[in-house]
């Protein structure tokens, strides 16, 4: 399938080229085009689209957004060109429905940010204290472990004043 430019599609349904321009700025949204430099070209789906959008303006008199109402309506793809959208402004029309859709979703999505906020500040203090109840449970056991350690040296020195005040007892003296 070979993209055809506006000139040969201009030729193609006997529309002068500048108005083939209007047609796909003013429903762009509409047709599948692609850029090589300067050349727009379009898919060759977009010839039967620009002949209905021909005879809605020349035969029906119909205006740009009837036209872009009808397209809708008659359930045309709309092809969106990412390359170009400017993200500081985006000019897209939507309808009543879609405008309380996207209200709905936006408001679920802040009730589901503000419960995940909420989440993460119980799990933030959960952490804070199990490393405050980690950080005592260490200075227990070090605390533990010294006690120890003195009553282990305590017991070493009672051994050897047992041993030094026993020495050379006889056996049957032992109690004395």
């Amino acid at each position: 399938m070979d993209w055809i430019t506006v000139n040969k599609i201009s030729h193609m349904i006997d529309t002068p080229v500048p108005t083939v321009r209007r047609y796909i700025q003013k429903h762009q949204s509409f047709f599948n085009t692609r850029r090589e430099g300067k050349k727009i070209l379009l898919h060759p789906d977009s010839v039967e689209l620009l002949k209905k959008i021909r005879r809605w303006y020349v035969v029906d008199n119909m205006i740009d957004t009837e036209i872009d109402n009808k397209l809708k309506a008659d359930g045309y793809k709309v092809f969106i060109d990412v390359d170009s959208i400017n993200h500081e402004s985006i000019e897209h029309e939507l309808d009543t429905v879609s405008l309380d859709f996207m209200k709905a979703m936006f408001k679920e999505q802040r009730a589901v940010n503000e419960q995940l906020m909420e989440n993460n500040k119980l799990l933030f203090e959960e952490i804070k204290e199990m490393k405050q109840s980690h950080k005592e449970s260490e200075i227990k056991r070090e605390q533990r472990d010294l006690a120890l350690i003195e009553l282990a040296r305590s017991m070493r020195e009672t051994k050897k004043s047992i041993a030094a005040s026993a020495e050379k007892k006889k056996w049957w003296e032992f109690w004395k």
